[in-house]
């Protein structure tokens, strides 16, 4: 089971890089990490999914080394690209990015961190309102989350419309 989800994470990361797909792309992760019930795996499935997106753009803008980059020093690096006409949405872009980030980080090293504390579902609601997307499905607390990535991921490509 792993294996085929790293086989198909693996496949649409070749994708991504290899095709100009961008206005599938919401849709193709909205639908990757919809079938994602437990919070924990849909945090760590975007995070990964948002990391692959952020390859993409930076490979776009000839930051070809980043591939062995950690998620921050990714984070870092898209900082530096200049955005013409929309370094408001970059900003806050960065800002959600810095974000998920630290959430992802907690699960992964603190025992005793509670996806339920309400840092996963803020984060969301941030997005959904500040950033223009697609909504595919009626809004529960699990559909924001994933609603979330698919915006966020969106939003990130369209960075680099404007260089």
């Amino acid at each position: 089971m792993v294996e085929k989800e790293l086989e198909n994470l693996t496949s649409l990361r070749k994708i991504f890089m290899e095709n100009n797909i961008d206005p599938l792309v919401e849709w193709a992760v909205w639908g990757h990490l919809d079938s994602k019930n437990d919070l924990e795996l849909l945090l760590l499935k975007g995070h990964l999914l948002i990391e692959i997106i952020l390859q993409t753009v930076l490979k776009r803008n000839n930051i070809t080394e980043s591939e062995n980059y950690s998620f921050h020093r990714k984070i870092v690096a898209l900082e530096r690209i200049t955005v013409v006409d929309n370094e408001e949405n970059k900003r806050l872009i960065i800002q959600y990015l810095k974000s998920i980030n630290r959430i992802r980080n907690k699960i992964a090293h603190d025992f005793h961190f509670d996806i339920n504390n309400g840092e996963f579902e803020k984060w969301a609601s941030d997005i959904l309102n500040n950033l223009q997307g697609t909504k595919y499905t009626k809004y529960t607390y699990r559909t924001r989350l994933v609603h979330s990535f698919s915006i966020l991921s969106k939003n990130i490509l369209e960075l680099t419309d404007e260089i």
